[in-house]
């Protein structure tokens, strides 16, 4: 992929303006750019790549800005077999599927914790259109040499934090800190108050111990299933950078439907 595209995606999501990534998702028979193309679309419809050209690109920009505008991913499926001007009106005989995928201002990563998981989870969510808030009990390690992806910090105790937090339609909670008991005070914190995504860092054997505890404190079954713990999607993960792409990945599956 081009290098620019991902450096544009990154100064506008320091800037904290909207933009859409569009991909390729799928594609058949006789097609101008193949699966894995990409395109970034401003909110005024400057872009950077290309995702075919054409009347392909004209209506993915068209869908990409209405993305910004809703705030909703989605997949739009085009025929390139339409001489009649049904859809695209190319002649080309073959089909695409381009994946919009919109970044929006408002979205926050709300991350507890400032270990060594926790840096490159807060890189990626930011490079992918969140605002990333730093929670821990001292300036230490919060702090914008750690983190120069974020965009504040909150610096004492954090399940007082997590108390008082408000969340929009897309943002995500990510529980990191240095123990399983700072994890859990956390956490507990959020009852009545689910986030969009709410993930906490643990093996399987401490994700159950949480979950007993937690209907000990009458959490109902609906509540536990939205924790996600352990977190992230399983692809295998050793590192701290591939566990926090694992994390990433996961909020962005949860983030919001496909339409």
């Amino acid at each position: 992929m081009n290098k620019k595209i991902w450096e544009n995606a990154a100064n506008l999501s320091e800037r904290g303006e909207p933009f859409c990534m569009a991909f390729v998702a799928e594609s058949t028979g006789s097609v101008p750019r193949r699966a894995g193309s990409v395109m970034l679309v401003g909110k005024d419809g400057l872009s950077f790549g290309t995702v075919g050209g054409g009347s392909v690109e004209r209506i993915a920009k068209e869908e990409a800005i209405q993305a910004i505008l809703d705030g909703k991913p989605r997949l739009r499926n085009m025929k390139l077999n339409d001489p009649e001007g049904e859809d695209t009106g190319a002649v080309c005989g073959g089909n695409v599927t381009i994946f919009l995928f919109p970044q929006t201002s408002q979205a926050k990563l709300h991350l507890f914790g400032a270990g060594h998981v926790a840096r490159p989870t807060a890189h990626f969510a930011s490079i992918v259109g969140y605002n990333v808030i730093v929670y821990d009990e001292t300036d230490r390690y919060a702090n914008t040499l750690n983190f120069p992806d974020a965009v504040d910090f909150s610096i004492g105790k954090s399940p007082d934090f997590a108390e008082q937090l408000e969340f929009g339609q897309q943002d995500a909670v990510v529980i990191l800190s240095a123990s399983h008991e700072a994890d859990f005070e956390i956490l507990r914190k959020f009852k009545g108050n689910l986030p969009p995504y709410l993930g906490v860092i643990a093996s399987a054997k401490k994700a159950k111990h949480f979950r007993k505890l937690l209907v000990e404190e009458g959490w109902n079954q609906d509540s536990l299933k939205a924790i996600h713990a352990p977190i992230g999607l399983d692809i295998g993960s050793r590192t701290p950078e591939e566990i926090a792409l694992s994390i990433v990945a996961e909020i962005l599956k949860t983030r919001g439907p496909i339409e």
